[in-house]
């Protein structure tokens, strides 16, 4: 069977029938009988995309917005499950929404606090070696940091995160567990379904803050 090479320069190549040339025309047509519009700027929008970049940014109001996210989705997820019985959907029910609300609550009180103490370690205008001391020690870096607020922001972000994360291998275990037993044990005795004699032991399960 033999085939003929496509020539690139031909305005013949067809698509079912029609010309690419022809497709080409219809879609500028199409295009320019859209009216054009000229936005005019506020003066401040800038400003107000900064706050809320910088607040979807913050460590604490991220875990925040990560924790309403999932209490919204995930519970109606388990309980809507139809390949279990009832009392399984809602003991499912209680205690996905006891491991989100004790993640989100310790994952905050640890990230704000810690997001706190990296800003005044990286005070640009500091004096002491506290308040510079999780500054980059290279020139070019620490120069593009002091010219770029948003870069500042970022780098304290970042920095926050990994502390946060490396005490909270420690908090999931003394913290998140123990909460999300309690509050699924009391979720549970308001849907009344009574806790068993004997408390599973894979309670103390990794949670993820």
């Amino acid at each position: 069977m033999n085939i003929n090479p496509i020539n690139n320069d031909s305005n013949n190549i067809s698509m079912h029938g029609l010309s690419w040339s022809w497709f080409k025309k219809g879609a500028q047509k199409a295009f320019d009988k859209i009216p054009e519009v000229t936005k005019k700027e506020r003066k401040n929008s800038l400003k107000n995309w900064d706050k809320i970049n910088d607040f979807t940014s913050h460590p604490m109001w991220n875990r925040a917005i990560m924790g309403v996210t999932a209490l919204l989705t995930q519970p109606p997820i388990d309980y809507y499950n139809h390949r279990v019985d009832d009392e399984t959907k809602v003991v499912s029910r209680n205690r996905t929404i006891a491991k989100i609300l004790a993640g989100t609550a310790v994952g905050m009180a640890v990230r704000g606090p810690v997001t706190s103490l990296v800003k005044k370690m990286t005070d640009i205008n500091g004096k002491t070696k506290f308040s510079k001391f999780l500054l980059p020690k290279s020139e070019k870096i620490l120069n593009e940091i002091v010219n770029n607020k948003q870069y500042l922001s970022n780098y304290r972000s970042t920095i926050a995160m990994a502390v946060a994360l490396a005490i909270m291998t420690y908090t999931n275990f003394k913290c998140d567990a123990p909460l999300t037993t309690y509050f699924t044990n009391e979720f549970n005795k308001k849907s009344g379904i009574n806790p068993p004699k004997e408390q599973n032991k894979s309670e103390s399960e990794v949670i993820y803050a």
